[in-house]
């Protein structure tokens, strides 16, 4: 039923260029039409199967590791140079990079030249599916041109989260993710031209995807999201710190630069982004062990009326048919934002609704400041929000798990109690209309503050001027 009412509720909706206001006033007329069905709506959400993974491949350690070893000669012959550093192969084939010799910071250490970047455009697919079409046909043409960088990759990724059954995660946003990984995995094939469907099984986008999510980047020197496969730079491991990259659009020239001191023998990492340990596990199946990017689901029960949970569709993406689930660190953020916008949406009652459809939205669609009465209610459902992302993690099964899972659940716990701590101490200064008072209260927490003080000191900043 859900998507059967989402497109429903879309057919009534204001075109995707109408301003926030216009969706706000369509949800009226909106929530009172689909009343009904609104209240027959649950949750349809069901963990979905692992995907299924290529049969008619295999692949030895010792294969892969002359694989490397050949497309690596191939990249040197293409233009890539590389110096003080070197691969290393481990006895299952894996490589990562080491210095070769001592290494100083703002050394340029690997060059790639540009037609070495692949970036695939074929028209009408999204960047991710794009990639894994390509990759699926083009590495079994053993006259492709990329035909030494494709024998590198891994013909299994059994190790990400969307291959394999994932109980562990129970009660996770991390399960959520993979979830709908699976499910878009599977929405994105079957919305394939009949065509591609015909020379590509499940098992073979599936694949392709997962290379796009695990060892694809951003297309340097893109402006529009494209998803770009770079030779040698995805042989080393994730590590924050250790270097960056840049891109000279003269010549298409891509390079990576240390960013530190290096001694030789020292493993030599690139980052792969600051994602939390609940990313790097569902896109590249590892965890850090002192990862200090965190996040978890606010889970923002659906809402009773009508109205208002048409509203939160429409101007948060949220569920008609399940709860809202808004990833946040402890960080107040434009992810945060949304949550509390979220949370104020939800608060609303019609004179609300009337008040924000008359005088406007702030940036982005999100509900601003509308007094203490209605931020004291906000926080409430904030608060509620935190408890059911605990609570759903409580009532999963905690069996023995993999290490790298448990830091997943734990750092998430971390966060919702971090989120909770935040809620309860904004509820107190709420109630209190003194705006000197909440600033002095603010300002007893240090400017560089870490944990749920990176929440409350910028918040109570704002809620001092939101006080006047």
């Amino acid at each position: 039923m859900g998507a059967d009412l989402a497109a429903m509720v879309a057919a009534r909706a204001p075109g995707p260029d109408a301003e926030p206001e216009a969706r706000l006033r369509a949800s009226e007329v909106i929530g009172l039409a689909f009343a009904d069905e609104l209240a027959r709506a649950r949750d349809p959400e069901e963990p979905t199967d692992p995907l299924p993974l290529r049969s008619d491949v295999s692949s030895s350690a010792h294969d892969r590791a002359a694989a490397i070893e050949r497309a690596l000669g191939w990249a040197r012959t293409s233009g890539a140079t590389w110096d003080g550093i070197e691969p290393v192969i481990d006895e299952g084939g894996n490589a990562s990079m080491r210095a070769s010799r001592a290494l100083s910071p703002g050394e340029t250490i690997v060059v790639l030249p540009r037609r070495l970047v692949i970036v695939d455009r074929t028209p009408g697919l999204s960047p991710r599916d794009a990639i894994a079409t390509w990759l699926a046909l083009e590495i079994r043409r053993s006259e492709s041109r990329w035909a030494p960088y494709l024998a590198t990759l891994p013909v299994h990724l059994a190790e990400l989260p969307m291959f394999h059954v994932i109980d562990a995660l129970a009660g996770t946003t991390a399960f959520a993710l993979v979830t709908e990984d699976r499910r878009d995995v599977r929405r994105s094939y079957e919305a394939l031209p009949t065509e591609l469907r015909g020379r590509l099984s499940l098992a073979d986008f599936a694949w392709g995807c997962a290379i796009a999510q695990s060892r694809g980047f951003h297309a340097p020197g893109s402006v529009e999201h494209r998803i770009a496969l770079l030779p040698v730079v995805d042989l080393f491991d994730h590590q924050l710190g250790d270097t960056t990259w840049t891109f000279d659009p003269s010549d298409g020239t891509f390079s990576i630069t240390t960013e530190r001191a290096f001694l030789a023998g020292e493993p030599v990492g690139f980052p792969y982004g600051d994602h939390s340990n609940t990313q790097l596990y569902v896109h590249y199946g590892f965890t850090g062990p002192a990862n200090t990017a965190s996040e978890a689901g606010l889970v923002f029960e659906r809402a009773a009326d009508p109205v208002t949970a048409v509203a939160a569709h429409l101007l948060c993406d949220a569920p008609l048919d399940a709860p809202a689930r808004v990833r946040v660190g402890l960080a107040l953020d434009h992810r945060f934002v949304r949550a509390l916008s979220l949370a104020r949406l939800l608060a609303c009652g019609p004179t609300d609704r009337a008040l924000l459809a008359a005088e406007g939205l702030a940036a982005y669609g999100d509900v601003p400041w509308l007094g203490v009465d209605l931020e004291a209610r906000a926080f409430v459902a904030i608060e509620r929000a935190a408890q059911c992302g605990l609570e759903a993690l409580d009532a999963a099964v905690r069996a023995p798990v993999p290490l790298a899972i448990e830091r997943v659940r734990d750092a998430e716990r971390a966060v919702l109690e971090g989120v909770l701590a935040f809620a309860r101490i904004v509820s107190e200064q709420v109630g209190v209309p003194d705006p000197a008072r909440v600033r002095a209260a603010a300002d007893t927490l240090a400017a560089e503050t870490r944990g749920v003080d990176r929440l409350v000191r910028p918040y109570l900043h704002a809620l001092a001027e939101s006080l006047g």
